[in-house]
């Protein structure tokens, strides 16, 4: 067969799977993707591209698209339309049979409710018609009986016509046309709020890491403060052993939390179990402690272990007295028991996944055993059988999580703030964790996600988190993304999707490839966007997407008739000729911050400390762009400088240094937040570093050894930055023109 004709072939096929032939990055080049690229994203997908009679019919069957099926996996409906959904009948001629009977059973997901009902059609009209394989295909639509709440509902259609007789499954979302808009920012109010990260907080209670126990008192202490949220880093659940990955972005799971967080010291067990009192409070453990407390850099495996060997007598301590969850013998048991139930399979299959981790050593479940390769095998439910005791430590350690947030809620609104947390959500989790091995069949093999190279990362990114199959996860009803988002958005606050241009399109690096080598694939955006809308409305969530990066205009459009929150960072709020944007030009229904986990702090960015990273840890492709760049943050600095003067909100004789690494001064700091305050946007964050003027970076995308990435501690504790003054005289200037005073 001709080379031109086969290529050809694969790059139709490509285009049908959603990969986009082009992009065009930030600095407006555009770049094609290569045939290479394309055959090794449509092997990650499991589509047959390679023998040429399984690619012809995998392109025919993909260009019929839903005139290949009597009905599709999913259909939305807009709460405020006539509820019909559509089903494509196949008769062997052009003409459609009369009569048509047609029965259906409905169930809502949530509720159980049951609808059943039968109609006969005599001579229906089709919508339309188009030829397929052996016949022709009639699209119906069929209305659907009385009004539907708000939700999922699994619909099940027969049709019978001429003699023929047809069914299939749909999973029906009755969606809002937006997602939830609180009462607090009615009538143009305008609030704000803290951001930190969690792993990073000092006290002096903790045991070596932030934990829910500092979020209480962050929150009862922004709550004095007049912020009306506190956001924290994503708090998905890390690989289960010490050594494991920090990185909060690269979790083993999205859909549970991290046990490092639990403030074992408030667990109804402790002043119940002797042996973890006597372990607590003895010399050698609060050695331990006070090891783990010092130094810049947060020790995981020592304060895993020790909190692991806590937890361990704790469970032991409930299960003695409340009894196992199938014969619980008290109220704490029962509760137990129904928050096991409620989970499901789902956290059954993690309690099993941590202890086999354990039990092997090894986090990465594609190093264990072949037989322990998917949650179905025999050898799984044998490991199960014999190691419940471990399974259920780790389920036991969920519902306290689950509980601790809950009080962090509690605090919130006891408080009076109008948010009772501000959550953050990872694009995706780790390749050799939980969710890849309960759910294989929806992630692409050897591939992963990334960014192509922009300013800030010369070289691209890879993220090595193995992306959602776009067609396996419309296949399976979404359900994966529904618990996710369920599993991270709280009741009541507020939810940021990290890089949310990924339920648009995503960054596919195939294995052995660069960043620039990649292709975007497309996602099923609509149905994703009404997935969202709709949990947002059912839990009163706000939500917030990180639409920064290589982001199209579309995007943008599309997220803001959603109702769905912009991100707009300083740094890149710029005019055409580099100044920076007036706090007029923000939209009003955003988050206005400084920077983000992944950029320079304002000090950082003041002094170049990113670019002299960069640059010592040879991180250019290009060794004359750190000349550049470093010329460009000068103009920077008096850029910001000016737009500060332009507001009256720096004084006199304020002005940045003529060489980089100077300290940010005070009063620059003060400014930009001001700046921000004044701005249009709804909701200001403000990170801790930005009000104490700490230098460091969380985070430095494309390091790993080079840089202490999610391991770098704040630099106060708790309890020192209380009672500094500095907070006090910076909210006095941000309370001037957004607070909760009238936001009862």
């Amino acid at each position: 067969m001709d080379d031109k004709l086969i290529a050809a072939e694969i790059a139709a096929l490509g285009r049908l799977c959603g990969i986009a032939p082009e992009y065009c990055d930030n600095s407006g080049g555009c770049h094609l993707t290569a045939l290479d690229t394309v055959k090794a994203l449509l092997g990650a997908m499991g589509v047959p591209w390679q023998q040429p009679e399984k690619r012809l019919a995998e392109l025919a069957r993909r260009r019929l698209g839903p005139w290949s099926r009597f009905l599709e996996p999913v259909q939305v409906c807009a709460a405020a339309s006539p509820k019909k959904v559509n089903v494509r009948v196949f008769t062997p001629s052009a003409g459609l049979p009369s009569p048509l009977r047609l029965g259906a059973t409905m169930v809502a997901a949530d509720s159980g409710q049951i609808f059943d009902w039968q109609e006969e059609f005599s001579g229906p009209p089709a919508a339309a018609s188009r030829a397929v394989p052996g016949g022709v295909r009639h699209r119906l639509e069929v209305l659907l009986p009385g009004e539907l709440p708000l939700g999922y509902y699994d619909l099940r259609l027969r049709v019978e016509a001429g003699g023929l007789e047809e069914s299939g499954q749909t999973r029906l979302i009755v969606a809002p046309e937006q997602a939830y808009f609180p009462d607090c920012l009615a009538a143009g109010r305008r609030l704000w709020g803290f951001n930190l990260p969690l792993y990073a907080l000092m006290s002096a209670d903790n045991w070596g890491i932030g934990d829910f126990g500092d979020l209480m008192a962050v929150t009862d202490w922004a709550a004095t403060l007049g912020a009306s949220f506190v956001g924290v880093n994503p708090l998905h659940a890390p690989p289960p052993l010490s050594e494991a990955d920090p990185s909060p972005y690269a979790p083993t799971s999205r859909l549970f939390h991290n046990f490092l967080y639990l403030d074992l010291e408030r667990v109804p067990e402790m002043e119940l179990c002797p042996e973890a009192l006597a372990l607590v409070a003895s010399p050698e453990f609060q050695a331990s402690l006070d090891r783990l407390r010092e130094g810049p850099l947060v020790p995981y495996p020592q304060v895993f272990g020790l909190k692991r060997r806590v937890l361990e007598l704790l469970f032991q301590a409930f299960r003695d007295r409340h009894g196992p969850p199938e014969a619980p013998l008290s109220l704490r048991g029962r509760e137990f028991a129904a928050f096991l139930r409620g989970q499901g399979d789902s956290l059954k299959g993690f309690g099993a996944f941590c202890a086999l981790a354990e039990h092997f050593q090894e986090s990465d479940w594609r190093r264990w055993p072949r037989e322990y390769h998917h949650p179905g095998n025999p050898a799984v439910a044998g490991f199960v059988r014999e190691h419940l005791t471990e399974s259920r430590r780790y389920q036991y350690a969920q519902w306290l999580a689950a509980d601790q947030l809950q009080q962090v809620s509690e605090t919130a609104r006891r408080r009076g703030l109008p948010f009772t947390l501000y959550q953050d959500l990872a694009l995706g989790a780790d390749a050799g964790g939980f969710d890849t091995w309960a759910y294989p069949d929806l992630f692409a093999k050897d591939v992963a996600i990334g960014a192509p190279p922009d300013a800030f990362s010369p070289q691209g990114q890879n993220w090595g988190i193995p992306p959602i199959i776009p067609e396996a996860l419309r296949e399976s009803g979404y359900q994966l993304f529904i618990d996710t988002i369920r599993a991270n958005g709280p009741a009541g606050g507020m939810l940021r999707l990290d890089q949310v241009m990924g339920l648009f399109r995503q960054l596919w690096i195939p294995a052995g490839m660069a960043a620039a080598q990649g292709a975007y694939v497309y996602y099923p955006a609509r149905e994703l966007l009404a997935i969202l809308a709709l949990e947002s409305v059912l839990r009163r969530t706000l939500i917030i997407g990180e639409d920064l990066g290589t982001v199209s205009p579309r995007v943008r459009r599309d997220l803001e008739r959603l109702g769905v929150f912009s991100y707009r960072v300083f740094y890149f709020e710029r005019r055409l000729d580099g100044g920076f944007l007036p706090p007029e030009s923000y939209p009003a229904r955003a988050v206005a911050a400084v920077t983000t986990h992944d950029l320079p702090t304002l000090a950082g960015f003041w002094q170049g400390r990113d670019l002299a990273f960069r640059r010592d840890a040879n991180l250019y492709a290009d060794p004359h762009q750190a000349a550049t760049d470093a010329a460009q943050r000068q103009r920077d600095r008096l850029q910001l400088v000016a737009a500060l003067q332009g507001r009256g909100l720096l004084p006199d004789g304020v002005a940045p240094p003529p060489e980089p690494g100077s300290p940010c001064p005070p009063q620059v700091r003060a400014g930009v937040l001001e700046y921000l305050a004044q701005s249009e946007a709804a909701l200001l964050e403000v990170r801790l570093e930005e009000v104490f003027g700490w230098p460091s970076q969380q985070n430095f995308p494309g390091t790993q050894e080079e840089h202490p990435n999610w391991r770098g501690r704040l630099p106060l504790t708790l309890e020192d930055m209380a009672r500094d003054p500095e907070p006090v005289r910076l909210v006095e200037r941000l309370n001037k023109y957004r607070g909760r005073r009238d936001c009862g």
